[in-house]
């Protein structure tokens, strides 16, 4: 069983090359344009910084993976085979989430070293760093299986999650400054999970503990209770 949902995530070879291949033309343009700006930051940190960027966004856009397995198991004729097979049900929408959840990762540290190689990015505590992108793709994952199991169509789900993405990163100040008062600082920090995946990030990035264990906590929590959520709308979904 699990052999085949690993074998279906990875023909999907479209997917793989919008979710790495479209991000690396659009890092390589952004820190381009970056390098004509005067007062800039050097290519290696404007490269980390809109690098860690895209792999946050692109992570909400890898919950595809997700959505479009749980509609095609339970919510397409397909339900039906799976239903007479001798196996929990439950087994499968582990199975979906799992191997999204792993296809997104690699994604992420693809993209990673994609910019401290051909960038020469530094990136401090790095294996924290890769903790908190993790977090990010978990809960990118379960969010994309609570909305299709409440809206039980994919393309009303990508609808929502694209929503979800663009807001939160115009929030948080990622497409473009927002102008400086608190209120920007605060929600450049807190507004979404987008955000506080970045803040994480950043704060071990900077050696800022602090803030890191704070977005992290922030990320535990919503991964906590939309993973119950998902727990629960699963089991109506299976039976």
């Amino acid at each position: 069983m699990y052999r085949f949902y690993l074998l279906r995530i990875l023909r999907d070879y479209i997917g793989h090359i919008i979710l790495i291949g479209l991000p690396v033309v659009l890092i390589s343009l952004m820190v381009s344009i970056n390098r004509g700006i005067e007062g800039a930051p050097s290519v290696e940190e404007s490269a980390l910084f809109i690098g860690i960027v895209y792999i946050i966004m692109f992570q909400g856009f890898g919950a595809a993976y997700t959505f479009e397995g749980i509609e095609h198991d339970f919510f397409k004729p397909f339900k039906d085979r799976l239903r007479a097979a001798p196996v929990n049900p439950m087994n499968f929408v582990v199975a979906n989430i799992v191997f999204s959840i792993m296809i997104s990762f690699l994604q992420s540290l693809v993209l990673l070293v994609f910019v401290v190689i051909v960038f020469g990015a530094v990136v401090p505590n790095w294996g924290f760093v890769l903790l908190v992108l993790f977090m990010g793709v978990l809960f990118a994952q379960l969010l994309a299986a609570m909305c299709i199991f409440l809206l039980k169509k994919a393309s009303t789900a990508q609808a929502l999650i694209t929503i979800y993405i663009i807001a939160g990163m115009v929030l948080a100040g990622f497409f473009f400054p927002l102008p400086e008062s608190d209120l920007a600082t605060f929600l450049s920090k807190y507004s979404s999970p987008l955000a506080w995946t970045h803040y994480a990030v950043y704060g071990f990035i900077n050696g800022k503990y602090q803030e890191a264990l704070l977005g992290i906590g922030l990320l535990s929590v919503a991964i906590v209770v939309v993973g119950s959520l998902v727990y629960r709308l699963s089991k109506r979904a299976v039976i």
